[in-house]
């Protein structure tokens, strides 16, 4: 049986593999995925558990996948302010782009000042095509 020693090991892979993918969502089946090409085998439940104890550390955002079927995971590392703002994933590449901007500040304020609602951006994710991924489908 396995020691303590275990899970620092798998949560510094696991770590190691989403700030490899900060800019993309991934899910607990990439995950597992790169834990055993690192040769290190664990189940599902020990992946999900030490993703619960990133995101109560505020390193991770977890969200429903486009088809709301499975999880998808993000790294913020320590970006406090990527919980405050929307984030678009790019249907294609899963590529995340952050709208920190102003007319997405506004959006969320007339949220709130207009119907009420307090939006948790954290478990918010708009999807669309990226640029790359528009220009590659046009042919530009």
């Amino acid at each position: 049986m396995r020691t303590g020693g275990y899970n620092t090991k798998v949560k510094k892979l696991i770590l190691e593999f989403l700030e490899s993918k900060k800019n993309t969502s991934v899910s607990v089946q990439n995950i597992a995925d790169y834990l055993n090409n690192c040769g290190e085998e664990t189940n599902i439940t020990t992946i999900y558990r030490q993703l619960e104890k990133l995101e109560e550390e505020k390193k991770l955002i977890r969200h429903s996948a486009e088809d709301g079927k499975k999880a998808l995971f993000q790294y913020i590392a320590d970006d406090g302010e990527c919980l405050k703002h929307l984030h678009v994933q790019c249907t294609a590449c899963s590529k995340i782009i952050h709208l920190d901007c102003c007319d997405s500040k506004e959006f969320i304020a007339h949220l709130l000042e207009k119907h009420g609602i307090t939006l948790d951006c954290s478990k918010t994710v708009l999807y669309g095509l990226c640029e790359d991924c528009k220009n590659k489908r046009s042919g530009a």
